[in-house]
C-alpha cells in the first residue's frame, strides 16, 4: 500500500473526459482524491523548504496542507507493440497515397517523417497510440510495414482498425 501523487496534464476536453471516465471506472478499487487548491512541485534544499513551510503555515492552517517527499515509483510499464506487413502491387508513391488516406480516416496526426518512414499519433475513444509506417519497393510493387505502440486496449483497437483499412490495398500479415 502506498500513496501516489499523479499529475495528469491534458490538453483537450476529450482527454479530460477520458480521465474522468477512468476515475469513475477505478473509484471502487482505488481511493482517489482530487484535491482542491494548488498542487506544487518544489525542488529545493531541505533548509529552504523548511523556511517556506514555516511561512506557509503562518498563512494557511497546517491542517489544510499535506506535504509529501516524492520519489520515482518502482513500477515500470512497457508499451504494447503490435506489428504488421502489407504486400501490395502499388508503387511506393501510390502506397504512401493510400497510407495518407487511411490515416486521414483514422484522424491520425503526423508527428515525424524521415526518408521512407512516418510516425503518426492516432486517437480513439479507447486512447492514443503512435503508428509507425514504412514503405519500401519490392519486385511487384511495395511492402508496407506498420507498428502500433501504446498502452491498454487502445493498441489492439487501433491495430485492428488499421489492419481492416489496409486490407483494401493488399494482403495484411499480422505479427502479433
Amino acid at each position: 500500500m502506498g500513496i501516489y501523487l499523479l499529475v495528469v496534464r491534458y490538453s483537450s476536453e476529450a482527454e479530460r473526459k477520458r480521465l474522468e471516465y477512468l476515475l469513475n471506472k477505478w473509484e471502487s478499487f482505488l481511493k482517489i482524491e482530487k484535491p482542491t487548491g494548488a498542487v506544487l512541485f518544489i525542488d529545493a534544499r531541505a533548509e529552504d523548504i523548511l523556511k517556506f513551510m514555516e511561512e506557509l503555515y503562518s498563512k494557511i492552517p497546517r491542517e489544510k496542507v499535506s506535504a509529501y517527499r516524492l520519489k520515482e515509483p518502482e513500477f515500470h510499464l512497457e508499451p504494447l507493440m503490435l506489428e504488421g506487413t502489407v504486400r501490395t502491387c502499388m508503387s511506393v508513391e501510390e502506397a504512401w497515397g493510400a497510407v495518407n488516406l487511411v490515416l486521414a480516416r483514422l484522424k491520425g496526426a503526423l508527428l515525424s517523417e524521415t526518408r521512407g518512414e512516418r510516425v503518426y499519433s492516432v486517437s480513439s475513444k479507447k486512447g492514443v497510440c503512435n503508428v509507425r509506417i514504412s514503405v519500401t519497393p519490392s519486385n511487384n510493387g511495395s511492402i508496407l510495414r506498420f507498428t502500433v505502440e501504446g498502452y491498454g486496449e487502445a493498441v489492439i483497437h487501433i491495430y485492428n482498425k488499421l489492419v481492416h483499412e489496409l486490407s483494401y490495398i493488399g494482403e495484411v500479415e499480422r505479427h502479433e
